[in-house]
C-alpha cells in the first residue's frame, strides 16, 4: 500500500516476504519515478541486497522465520529476501539512484537487543516455538496477519527492542527528508512499522 505524503514523498507499506507487495512496489515505482528510495532496512543489509542481485545466494532462517512464511503462504507466494526488498534494489540498480537504509546499524543494535533481551527471554523465546506451532492464524489479510504474529511472537523485551528501532527510523526520516527535500522520494517500511510512521508523518506535514 502506499499513500502520497506531499507532492514529493511517498510511503510505501509492503508485508515482508510477500511477492504480491514487491509486484505492486514495481508497479509504484515504475509510476513514480523516484529520485532516491528510503528503505527500513539497515546500511550493512543494503549492501547485502546489493550482493544478492549480483550473485543470489541461499539464506539461513530462524525457526520463526519459517513458521511466518508457512503461515504468511496462506494468503500468496512467498520468498526471502523480501520481494519488496529485492524489487527496490533491482529498481535502485536499474536506475542509478541511491537506496539509503533506515533501521541502525548494526553495532548500535546489538547494543539496543543487550539493554532489552536478557538470556531469560532468549530461553522462554525458544520455548515458545511449540506453543507457536500450534496457533490458527485466522487472519483475513496478510496485513491482519501481520499484526496477529507479532503480538503472539514477541515478548515485552522484544517489542521494546522493536519501539526504539521504530523510533530511530522516524527521526531518521525526518532527517533524510530535510536533507534531500526538493526530490521525488519514496519511502518503503515493513508493514510492521507502517501505521505508526504514517501516522508519524502526517501529523508533522
Amino acid at each position: 500500500m502506499i499513500q502520497r505524503i506531499n507532492d514529493g514523498f511517498y510511503l510505501f507499506g509492503g508485508v515482508k516476504g510477500l511477492v504480491r507487495d514487491g509486484d505492486d512496489l514495481r508497479k509504484e515505482l515504475l509510476e513514480i519515478r523516484p529520485d532516491i528510495i528510503f528503505i527500513s532496512i539497515s546500511p550493512e543489509q543494503v549492501e547485502g541486497m546489493k550482493d544478492f542481485i549480483e550473485d543470489p545466494f541461499e539464506l539461513d532462517m530462524s525457526d520463526y522465520e519459517i513458521m511466518y512464511g508457512i503461515n504468511l503462504a496462506k494468503y500468496g507466494e512467498v520468498m526471502t529476501p523480501s520481494p519488496v526488498y529485492i524489487e527496490a534494489t533491482k529498481y535502485c540498480k536499474e536506475n542509478g539512484i541511491e537506496m539509503i537504509g533506515l533501521d541502525m546499524e548494526e553495532g548500535d543494535y546489538q547494543n539496543i537487543y543487550s539493554k532489552y533481551v536478557k538470556t531469560t527471554d532468549l530461553l522462554r523465546h525458544s520455548l515458545r516455538k511449540k506453543r507457536i506451532m500450534k496457533i490458527k492464524f485466522n487472519a483475513e489479510t496478510p496485513e491482519e496477519f501481520v499484526k496477529t504474529w507479532n503480538s503472539s511472537v514477541d515478548l515485552k523485551s522484544f517489542k521494546k527492542v522493536n519501539a526504539a528501532r521504530e523510533n530511530y527510523m522516524s527521526q531518521r526520516i525526518d532527517d533524510l527528508y530535510e536533507q534531500y527535500k526538493g526530490k521525488k522520494i519514496v519511502c518503503i517500511v515493513d508493514y510492521d512499522y507502517y501505521n505508526n510512521i504514517l501516522k508519524h508523518l502526517e501529523e508533522d506535514s
